[in-house]
């Protein structure tokens, strides 16, 4: 029997034709990537966890030998250091995880908005996701974020179904992906909870037991607090905020609709309540995380004018809805913020065409992947050194990208929030030393001379020596919670999470 097309089926072919097009255009775009700084990170982690043989909460792999407490959440870290035992590069996983993040987010966004609202408000928030480069490329570069944010939606997804347990894995399961992203959900559960009396009891057991949950990470990082450095708190990136023009104020539009609606409707309000967390960090709260209740407000302001247009002519519609996705997937004007260090003046700049698409298009963004300098760099760091000693470059970025895919611990480190536990002179430290090719080679060479450097190899961009003089290698700690027990926990947490499914299915059954 045939099938009945049904109304909103539709809204559904356009939002897959969107999504395919976005996945495509970034599988494309994965020729450039990986694209960020971020992802060598949580490489080298990952790489120190697979050292380590599990969870570490001690950071050996950078700021070597003594490194300094590890706080990051070590979700994201586990499933790389499992796939890098399973035997992927740590490259294919780079690629992976930057292209891949910004298209399943997509996809679980619009999939949460189908199931809890409409299929006609679901294509709307795929419009204005389209709409948001600077959103687009920060789920690129912040996967950890990405995946958390998708965990927050679906355990609002599990609450909406009055499905407490499971709401509660998936908000504990944040905070194991992400620091600011958890606090973020947390919050939002709280402002839901207080305006949907049906829901109230869940949204707050489901707080207080996700609080539980996460309690040996939370207590972890509360211990760390007194070591948080300023150098790594006012780092550039903090001013770089792109505010998009057209969709704050439909956003603004959208809150009163949302108010208006009320019931579900009201998460809307309460997550972009909940994103003031990140006010502290402008281009989080612009560009990044904090950008999520714009998309899902400004999509219902634009469903409600859709909906005004009902009484239109057929014609009048379909133009009036022909120039609506043009607009968000082309045009899209917004005003880029830049501020380049504390007593800088903040530089303000009108971009035109700023969509994501736009962005995937004319490839947008520089990429720091220099593939031929850093494959020969590696194999020179290889060759030459094993996986006990330390390498360490003058530019400080270059240590942790070098040190990731050569599997090295560094001297140096990417992100400087938590100094050093102790600092070592660099030439007892650093088996490898790698300095960039812009410096003095006159200089170069005297300290060659004076330390008795070997160059094992050399590029356009680098020059790799063995140091004779270094006195330490890596050390390497003993894993705070091994591997089996990591793959226990999560059997254990994937158990709880399908066990009432499973219980009902079997009792309908006998």
């Amino acid at each position: 029997m045939r099938r009945e097309l049904k109304i909103e089926d539709p809204w559904v072919y356009f939002s897959w034709v969107l999504i395919i097009i976005f996945g495509l255009l970034q599988l494309l775009r994965s020729v450039i990537l990986p694209q960020f700084m971020d992802i060598y990170y949580h490489l080298q982690v990952a790489w120190g966890f697979v050292r380590s043989g599990g969870y570490s909460g001690w950071d050996f792999w950078e700021y070597a030998p003594f490194g300094r407490p590890h706080i990051y959440p070590p979700f994201f870290h586990i499933i790389l250091a499992l796939l890098m035992k399973l035997g992927f590069s740590a490259i294919f996983l780079a690629k992976l995880f930057e292209s891949a993040a910004p298209v399943l987010f997509l996809i679980a966004i619009w999939y949460f908005i189908k199931k809890n609202y409409s299929a006609q408000l679901a294509f709307f928030v795929v419009l204005a996701f389209s709409s948001a480069f600077a959103f687009f490329i920060s789920l690129s570069n912040h996967v950890p974020a990405a995946l958390a944010l998708i965990f927050g939606l679906f355990s609002f997804n599990e609450l909406f179904k009055n499905r407490c347990l499971r709401a509660t894995i998936l908000l504990a399961l944040c905070f194991y992906t992400h620091i600011g992203v958890s606090w973020f959900f947390l919050l939002a559960f709280i402002f839901y909870g207080l305006t949907d009396k049906g829901l109230r009891l869940q949204a707050l057991k489901a707080v207080f037991f996700a609080l539980a949950a996460a309690a040996p990470l939370l207590i972890k990082q509360l211990q760390a607090l007194p070591l948080l450095q300023a150098a790594g708190l006012d780092m550039q990136e903090k001013f770089l905020c792109q505010i998009k023009l057209i969709e704050y104020p439909l956003s603004i539009l959208g809150v009163f609709f949302a108010l208006k609606l009320s019931g579900r409707y009201r998460f809307f309000v309460s997550l972009f309540a909940s994103s003031l967390v990140f006010l502290s960090y402008p281009y989080r709260f612009f560009s990044a995380e904090g950008y999520l209740p714009v998309i899902f407000l400004s999509a219902l302001a634009i469903q409600a004018i859709w909906n005004k247009l009902k009484a239109c002519a057929p014609l009048t519609r379909r133009l009036s809805c022909g120039l609506l996705i043009i607009f968000f997937l082309f045009v899209s004007p917004t005003l880029s913020l830049n501020k380049p260090g504390p007593s800088g003046k903040i530089s303000y700049e009108l971009k035109w065409m700023d969509s994501a698409f736009c962005g995937m298009l004319f490839a947008k963004g520089s990429t720091i992947w220099l593939p031929r300098e850093y494959a020969s760099a590696v194999e020179a760091i290889r060759n030459n050194s094993s996986d006990k000693e330390i390498i360490y470059s003058n530019l400080n970025i270059v240590g942790p990208i070098l040190g990731s895919l050569a599997q090295r611990a560094t001297a140096n480190a990417l992100l400087p929030e938590i100094g050093p536990a102790r600092t070592v002179p660099v030439l007892e430290a650093a088996g490898i030393i790698v300095l960039t090719r812009d410096l003095d080679e006159a200089a170069v060479k005297g300290l060659s001379a004076k330390y008795g450097w070997v160059k094992t190899g050399e590029n356009k961009i680098f020059q790799v020596f063995k140091n004779p003089a270094a006195k330490y290698t890596v050390m390497v700690n003993k894993p705070a919670v091994s591997f089996p027990m990591i793959i226990l926990i999560f059997i254990l947490a994937a158990g709880l999470f399908w066990a009432p499914e499973l219980a009902g299915k079997f009792k309908r059954k006998t």
